[in-house]
């Protein structure tokens, strides 16, 4: 029996299915998650054995899983819900799209800018080092101008007892002689002249100092700027560095004692008590009290500086990284794109389109029982005037 192919259908593809945009986004968003973490966990977890390796991988994988499941469920459940007026539903899907994305967040951009935070400290910290070494090097120069000062007293308390031993020029008494007073000015000048010679040998202990500093600093820097030496190495190496530098530091503040010198201005300035010599004493201390403030004044013009010697940075965690999130902005911005504000962009949008599909649906039943109610009314109408 022969077909008649006039009354057979054609053949017809079926209507292509659209493509789930949501979905796809959702797989892809997640896989990149996953990626991200991937290149972000080393850096927080220690891969130099297999335990390590497997750690990454298999938190890279359950990332990209929970990612997937709870925003997946929260756009295609809790939008729907949240359109049709479930509240709750809104708000938990909302709260569980940040919770994930929030830590997420925290693991990949700590992660991923982990050992540029530690260089960044590290080179903060070798900053606030020079400066400190420019201000404590600017003190111990300002105290070597107590140098001049110390020896002018030396060759003034000297030139006294010379003359007092010629001339009795400060006791007044006889002409000349070696006496108390000549004994008591020589002590005086000799003890002037060790300050001096400390003082020298300061000035010299200071510009060795100074120049160990520098080298030292040369060398911080220049490890810091090696790129080939890995960020933890660097660290090992400018700690040892950091710990000579301390030691240096301590010789330079030692190279100028100012406060032996202030306590040496201040036996000037109080003088001494020559029994049963009045006159004499009055005479000795007002040379020793005018040499006193002498080195006192210039003493108090050595500027104070409240500056703490820095701290040598602890390893970067994980919160360290987060004060540097401005200045990892792109980076800290893109991750957060990821994690956080795609999810809930397309949580948003979902819901938008589900309350556009039910204002339609809503739309199109109004108009069908405006229709019936238009055709009832025509049928009456009519059936009224066939009467």
């Amino acid at each position: 029996m022969k077909q008649n192919h006039k009354n057979m259908e054609p053949d017809v593809l079926p209507p292509r299915e659209k493509v789930n945009w949501e979905n796809a986004l959702l797989i892809f968003f997640a896989v990149l998650t996953g990626l991200m973490l991937a290149i972000a966990l080393p850096n927080l977890i220690d891969t130099s054995q297999f335990s390590g390796i497997f750690k990454v991988g298999l938190l890279a994988l359950g990332a990209s899983i929970i990612s997937y499941s709870v925003n997946k469920i929260a756009i295609t459940k809790g939008a729907e819900l949240f359109s049709k007026g479930f509240i709750i539903a809104g708000v938990v899907s909302i709260i569980s799209i940040l919770a994930v994305g929030i830590g997420l967040f925290t693991s990949t951009y700590a992660g991923l800018t982990l050992t540029d935070t530690e260089q960044l400290r590290l080179q903060k910290h070798g900053i606030a080092y020079s400066q400190y070494i420019g201000v404590r090097n600017s003190k111990a120069a300002q105290a070597a101008r107590t140098l001049p000062v110390v020896r002018s007293i030396n060759r003034e308390l000297s030139d006294k007892a010379r003359c007092e031993i010629r001339h009795s020029c400060v006791s007044g008494r006889g002409n000349g002689g070696r006496g108390t007073i000549s004994k008591i000015l020589e002590v005086m000048a000799g003890r002037a002249n060790s300050v001096s010679v400390q003082l020298e040998a300061g000035e010299i202990a200071r510009q060795v100092s100074l120049k160990s500093l520098n080298k030292l600093i040369a060398q911080y820097q220049d490890i810091l700027a090696n790129s080939e030496i890995n960020i933890w190495k660097k660290r090992a190496h400018l700690q040892k560095i950091d710990a000579k530098i301390n030691q240096e530091i301590s010789t330079l503040d030692e190279s100028i004692p100012i406060v032996f010198l202030r306590s040496y201005a201040n036996e000037l300035e109080d003088g001494i008590v020559i029994s049963n010599r009045p006159i004499t004493t009055k005479r000795l201390n007002s040379l020793l009290n005018k040499n006193g403030r002498s080195l006192n004044a210039v003493l108090d013009s050595i500027e104070k500086s409240d500056l703490k010697r820095p701290e040598f940075p602890t390893r970067t965690g994980v919160s360290d990284t987060f004060a540097y999130l401005l200045f990892f902005a792109p980076l800290s911005a893109l991750t957060a794109v990821i994690e956080i504000i795609m999810p809930i962009s397309i949580w948003i949008y979902t819901w938008i389109s589900l309350l556009w599909e039910i204002y339609r649906k809503e739309q199109l039943r109004q108009n069908n029982v405006t229709e019936l109610r238009n055709a009832a009314t025509r049928k009456t109408t009519n059936t009224r005037g066939g009467k």
